[in-house]
């Protein structure tokens, strides 16, 4: 359980360092999070650290790897919102905040455990459709994703 909490605190750590704007800095960790994710994980034991609440099978290690690339894309893709200035801080914070639940939903072994991280990470979805969407249908979006 360990080796599943130190990416979950990793994420932790980088939130505080939403709010000081430092988007290259967590891209960046965010990168290296998912490159010590791949030396963590041996192909010989196709499970790793089952324990009562967290581990990692070769399925939840591709998709937790998939979320982490893609949440640093996310991040390296919205430029002009870091130039534009608009809520980025919260923008950071959001990613960030989904991240976690998305690697505690991947990573747990428990299937209510399960449920209740991936509800968890549809709400910060929902705040990034609702807030930073550039067609006017991301209300309605947002509306269809809440009566998911």
């Amino acid at each position: 359980m360990i080796i599943m909490m130190k990416y979950i605190f990793m994420l932790v750590m980088l939130m505080p360092l939403s709010y000081l704007n430092m988007f290259w800095l967590i891209q960046f960790m965010m990168f290296i999070i998912s490159f010590f994710l791949i030396l963590g994980f041996s192909m010989q034991n196709y499970m790793i650290n089952i324990s009562y609440m967290l581990g990692m099978d070769i399925m939840s290690f591709c998709l937790s790897l998939l979320s982490i690339w893609i949440g640093s894309l996310m991040i390296m893709a919205s430029e002009n919102l870091y130039s534009k200035n608009k809520y980025s801080d919260l923008f950071l914070f959001l990613i960030c905040l989904l991240m976690i639940f998305l690697l505690l939903s991947f990573m747990s072994m428990d299937l209510f455990m399960f449920y209740l991280f991936f509800e968890a990470s549809l709400i910060p979805i929902l705040i990034l459709i609702i807030g930073w969407g550039s067609q006017p249908e991301r209300l309605d979006a947002g509306f269809y994703l809440l009566m998911y």
